[in-house]
């Protein structure tokens, strides 16, 4: 697959939503991570992704039926953040994961995921030139700490979960409405701005998680 660079324009729709019933076709069609995954259980795999692109950042939406190990890389330049599902139970990089913990990652870092059954999440992935700018510009270059490798880090369960929500609620609607994203470059920019907002409210109080 070709690697795209996250400030090139992606030639393909602002939203898809796809079904998946085979591991090995995990990695077809995205563009800004490199993803693969093996089922642990037996029976027929029944995933769903919904991306939806806003420029270069995306947000994301995964679920599965089934206990699946995966490894996701962020492609260069990108900051990967990922709220966990109220559900979602598993590991990542063998650390337990549960609502209010908020995974976050560098350019380029890999993380392993072993998920249960039952389990989705959703994942932000925003330029690294765009964190920094933001912060710049608020003049919070110093309040603020980039992730190094891959991080699991504490927040305020309500803080994790609305995290989680807003990203649900804007793929829901994507999905929905498709054509609204494809047409509308007014309604990609203005979801584009408040998922940097969430992003950042999210992340002032975010604290390292102490593993046992």
């Amino acid at each position: 697959m070709k690697i795209a660079h996250p400030t090139l324009t992606i030639a393909q729709p602002a939203v898809t939503v796809e079904d998946i019933d085979d591991p090995t076709t995990v990695n077809a069609g995205i563009e800004l991570i490199d993803q693969n995954a093996v089922t642990l259980q037996s029976e027929p795999m029944r995933a769903r992704r919904v991306t939806v692109r806003l420029g270069a950042s995306m947000v994301l939406f995964h679920s599965s039926n089934l206990r699946v190990r995966t490894r996701t890389r962020t492609r260069a330049g990108l900051l990967a953040y990922l709220a966990f599902g109220p559900q979602a139970q598993g590991t990542v990089n063998g650390l337990p994961v549960r609502p209010g913990l908020v995974l976050a990652a560098e350019p380029g870092a890999e993380a392993r995921f072993v998920v249960d059954a039952g389990w989705n999440d959703v994942s932000f992935f925003v330029p690294l030139q765009e964190i920094r700018m933001h912060l710049a510009t608020r003049q919070r270059e110093g309040d603020f700490r980039l992730p190094h490798g891959v991080e699991l880090l504490r927040v305020r369960q309500q803080r994790g979960r609305q995290l989680f929500n807003w990203g649900k609620r804007l793929v829901d609607f994507a999905a929905r409405q498709p054509t609204l994203f494809d047409e509308s470059r007014r309604e990609r920019i203005a979801a584009r701005a408040e998922l940097l907002e969430i992003i950042l409210s999210t992340l002032w109080e975010a604290k390292d998680l102490e593993p046992a």
